[in-house]
């Protein structure tokens, strides 16, 4: 009997040291700004505590194992875009798991650009190289129109391009997967 209350005693010691390590993780990310928060979820890109970081247009939202939740709040003039500019598959997404979403161009350096279409503002101009996970994160203003256009020189397919007009609102998307790179069009 002793043996029995000696180890149910254990397990819920045990228990509760992995509920207060789970809160403490999660009142740890509720305290990074939200750069940091993102830059936090790419760290646990396919973890095994089953941690899951989503990125809304308004917070960035980590859920660990246990349920338990923690959110960092985007301020109200930025807004993440995440894009995976592919040319041969993608998957659907709407809101950027940066925990799990996996893009086709891992580690490809590719030009970007990105016009505001009311202002006609360059908000973008740049070379950029995928990332780990296939994906190209940007911070940029929020409540507007972007046109992104991608260039990128595929080793079999020569140079390709990808265009779309990006809103920057609160119901938008976070997480772009449909910008296809096709071959550029011959002026």
């Amino acid at each position: 009997m002793n043996k029995l209350i000696l180890s149910t005693l254990l397990v819920l010691g045990l228990s509760a040291c992995g509920q207060s390590e789970t809160e403490q993780q999660a009142k740890a990310f509720a305290a990074l700004d939200h750069q940091a928060a993102v830059l936090q979820g790419h760290q646990w890109y396919k973890n095994e505590e089953g941690i899951v970081v989503r990125i809304h247009p308004d917070r960035v939202n980590a859920i660990f194992a246990d349920g338990t939740e923690a959110n960092v709040a985007i301020p109200a003039d930025q807004f993440y875009l995440s894009i995976a500019p592919w040319a041969t598959y993608t998957h659907p997404c709407g809101n950027h798991v940066p925990t799990g979403c996996t893009g086709e161009l891992i580690g490809k350096p590719m030009h970007v650009s990105a016009v505001d279409i009311n202002s006609g503002e360059e908000v973008l101009n740049q070379m950029i190289t995928t990332q780990h996970d296939g994906f190209i994160d940007f911070w940029v203003p929020a409540q507007r129109q972007l046109a992104f256009t991608f260039h990128y020189e595929h080793p079999e397919l020569g140079l390709l391009e990808a265009k779309e007009v990006l809103p920057t609102f609160q119901d938008s998307r976070t997480c772009i997967t449909t910008m296809q790179l096709v071959p550029m069009e011959r002026t």
